[in-house]
């Protein structure tokens, strides 16, 4: 097998390994209201939900992007305008042998106790706009 199916497995298998949920591959939120976690389900193969994914974030004024298509992931820095906080998105894209795909996606704030809905709303509308794109 390759490398890349073992970097995807040993990714994977960290994470599912971080996790109380293990049908979420991503770290779980805190206690704390500043963070906002969804798992929507597509009918497309994930290399093109990847792709769409992909597209909207870096539309959406992105500061900072890590993409890698082999593993399914990427990591995205946003920047709040009002204060300068900054906020990680993580997503994860998974293929099922129906052709179908799981898209898991995290925001949260990497400081302060609560972020007034601002992670929930942006995964909204992520999700919003990845929908119209589709």
């Amino acid at each position: 097998m390759s490398t890349v199916f073992y970097l995807k497995m040993l990714t994977l298998l960290i994470l599912f390994m971080s996790n109380t949920d293990p049908l979420i591959p991503l770290e779980p939120c805190p206690d704390t209201p500043n963070c906002h976690i969804e798992s929507p389900s597509f009918d497309l193969p994930s290399d093109i939900l990847f792709q769409d994914i992909e597209t909207v974030i870096r539309e959406m004024g992105v500061i900072e992007i890590q993409s890698n298509a082999e593993i399914g992931t990427i990591h995205a820095v946003f920047r709040i305008p009002l204060f300068g906080f900054k906020d990680d998105v993580n997503i994860t894209v998974e293929q099922y042998s129906t052709g179908r795909s799981t898209l898991h996606i995290r925001s949260a704030s990497r400081v302060g106790y609560s972020d007034l809905g601002v992670n929930r709303r942006r995964v909204n509308r992520i999700l919003k706009k990845l929908n119209q794109k589709l």
